[in-house]
């Protein structure tokens, strides 16, 4: 529910209701993670107040919202063009603070998010305290009292520097305190990051060109050890909007740093914070942004205006063979950290991922879905007899 006044003033609400049934106790991977978050059982439900806001806004100029509220870092600024929308929402934003919106239960944030604009440079700034949530629908959207996240980021607009470009910075700090009890580590994790984006659409030939680059680094404490690490991003892609299906070829890689020697002082393991990982590692989301290397092939077609393709080849390498496997998607209850670790088995190759998402669109208000992912699992999984993993979902979405 929303009441707008004028466009000056909001205050909006949103209710849900989550059921999850027939967890099989044989299942491993996401389902696994949704039966141990949900006490082992068969099956779950939850109804929680998923948000509640009020917003002021000065129209074209900025925002003050405070309340239960959606936080997708690096969406802050969006552009009316589809290509540059996908580009924002599913190349650049969430890479390290957002709601995990593929899970049945989603993370929500109490806090604040602000933005005021000038001349085309938009300063967006919060400061929030994760809910509970993600995977766990029986206790979601409760508040992590003991971990806060907040930072700001600076937009230089398409247009305003560079015609076709945008650029930005950002910094942001996180804190997780949780006792052991609550699914923290014995001492806290204390961090600051900081970092920049160039994101281009540039016109070449009969197509256009996009061009994203990335980058953090990251210093503070982790579980009682001096923490400084990094990440990096490039993709590149070619749309021929002209030709039959629209083809896009987009090609890129992610890295992250791991710890090379887990028995010094120091940590040096990339930490993924809050993100929403799904869009960017596979979509059998069996791999975090830490200790990771991740060259990609995408191939985007629209064959009919109802029908949208879109297909990955991820290979997945850890960068330091002496670190481990992360994956997860930050603390989503309050009984594990939220980012699992495996043993490399001395092993730096996880495996080969292939994703194949078909989206079907017959009205605007209904939307269609269906999805398959599968890892080859590599020499990690040499002695483990679910080296390989399968994922097939189907999504109905109906818009009022």
């Amino acid at each position: 529910m929303q009441y707008a006044f004028k466009e000056r003033l909001i205050v909006a609400g949103e209710f849900q209701d989550v059921r999850l049934l027939s967890m099989n106790a044989n299942g491993t991977g996401a389902l696994a993670t949704y039966r141990n978050a949900n006490n082992a059982g068969d099956s779950a439900h939850g109804d929680d107040l998923r948000s509640l806001y009020v917003e002021g806004r000065l129209p074209d100029r900025g925002f003050l919202r405070i309340g239960r509220q959606d936080v997708k870092l690096g969406q802050d600024v969006l552009y009316p063009e589809p290509h540059w929308r996908y580009l924002k929402m599913a190349r650049l934003g969430e890479r390290l603070v957002g709601t995990a919106g593929w899970t049945h239960g989603e993370r929500a944030y109490d806090g604040f998010a602000a933005a005021l604009e000038h001349r085309g440079v938009q300063l967006y700034g919060f400061g929030a305290r994760p809910t509970t949530g993600v995977f766990d629908a029986e206790d979601a959207y409760s508040d992590f009292s003991d971990i806060t996240v907040g930072g700001a980021t600076l937009t230089v607009k398409r247009g305003t520097l560079l015609e076709t470009s945008e650029l930005g910075v950002f910094g942001l700090g996180y804190h997780d305190g949780r006792p052991v009890t609550d699914g923290g580590l014995p001492n806290d994790v204390e961090i600051g990051t900081f970092g920049a984006h160039w994101l281009g659409v540039y016109p070449l030939g009969p197509g256009s060109v996009d061009l994203l680059v990335w980058g953090a680094g990251q210093f503070g404490d982790y579980n009682g050890l001096d923490h400084a690490a990094g990440a990096g991003i490039f993709e590149i892609g070619y749309q021929l909007p002209g030709l039959f299906a629209k083809p896009w070829l987009r090609l890129g890689v992610n890295v992250a740093s791991g710890d090379g020697d887990p028995g010094d002082g120091d940590h040096n393991t990339f930490f993924n914070m809050l993100p929403s990982n799904h869009l960017y590692y596979g979509f059998a989301d069996q791999i975090s942004f830490q200790n990771l290397t991740n060259p990609f092939v995408q191939l985007r077609l629209a064959p009919h205006p109802m029908l949208a393709l879109n297909f990955f080849v991820h290979w997945f390498e850890l960068t330091n063979s002496d670190d481990m496997r992360y994956a997860g998607t930050g603390a989503f209850d309050k009984s594990v950290f939220g980012f699992p670790a495996s043993p490399s088995t001395g092993r730096n190759f996880v495996g080969v991922e292939y994703d194949l998402v078909a989206t079907i669109t017959p009205h605007r208000t209904t939307t269609f879905e269906v999805g398959y992912s599968h890892l080859d699992g590599g020499a990690m999984f040499q002695t483990n007899p679910s080296r390989d993993v399968d994922f097939l979902y189907l999504s109905l979405e109906l818009r009022y």
